[in-house]
């Protein structure tokens, strides 16, 4: 880590000499910034839609149980180590954060389309970051159901990191948080089996665009 921390300067101050980067970040942080606050607004506001409860057979084997700490922990180190090792390389940072945003926009619209009520029996997840800027003091959100945030956003994390260790324990923590998270009833499982198959459809179709593209100073052996 601390040897792709070397490069950091040299390689932001690389990719921004390029006037494409340049503007490519900047639409990249302003439509990512966009697409989270439209998902924050309408799952509030769909919150008070009536929706379908699932008969679960894997989440009625599972008596449900708070794990909200530990799902917090995990996830939240496991996204400080990839930034941690992925920030000397402005053009995956970029494009992690693009695909990012496609999880999120995916994810809007399947929570619109496909209209669910929370598992039986759910103990809800108490994530204080994710709570911060979803909740609000008269709606507390449990309906964004399908499919699951913390999972995509973990199995996208395993996908983009540039260490093999980090890389191993990235999917490590996607595996163990989705168990956790039917646990505890928060998802059903058709949620979790769908996340990581969004997160790799939205990896798979951002580097198609950018196939020919490469910003920034790149570790040898470390480029998408």
């Amino acid at each position: 880590m601390f040897t792709d921390l070397k490069h950091m300067p040299e390689a932001w101050s690389k990719a921004f000499s390029s006037r494409s980067f340049r503007n490519q970040f900047l639409i990249t942080v302003l439509v990512f910034g966009g697409i989270c606050l439209h998902n924050f607004h309408y799952l509030r506001e769909w919150q008070s839609r009536p929706g379908v409860q699932i008969n679960d057979i894997l989440l009625n084997q599972l008596r449900p149980f708070d794990f909200s700490l530990v799902i917090f922990v995990i996830e939240y180190s496991t996204l400080l180590a990839v930034f941690l090792f992925t920030i000397s390389h402005p053009d995956r940072l970029v494009k992690g954060l693009q695909m990012f945003g496609l999880i999120i926009l995916a994810r809007t619209m399947s929570v619109y389309f496909f209209a669910l009520e929370p598992p039986k029996d759910m103990i809800p997840l108490l994530d204080p970051i994710a709570n911060f800027f979803l909740h609000s003091k008269d709606t507390f959100v449990t309906k964004d159901l399908f499919f699951s945030g913390h999972v995509s956003a973990l199995a996208l994390l395993m996908f983009i990191s540039v260490n093999r260790y980090v890389k191993a324990w990235a999917m490590f923590a996607t595996v163990v948080v989705g168990i956790l998270i039917m646990w505890q009833h928060v998802h059903y499982s058709m949620d979790v089996i769908m996340a990581p198959v969004v997160s790799f459809i939205s990896y798979r179709f951002v580097l198609f665009v950018h196939r020919e593209t490469r910003f920034g100073l790149e570790l040898q052996g470390q480029e998408f």
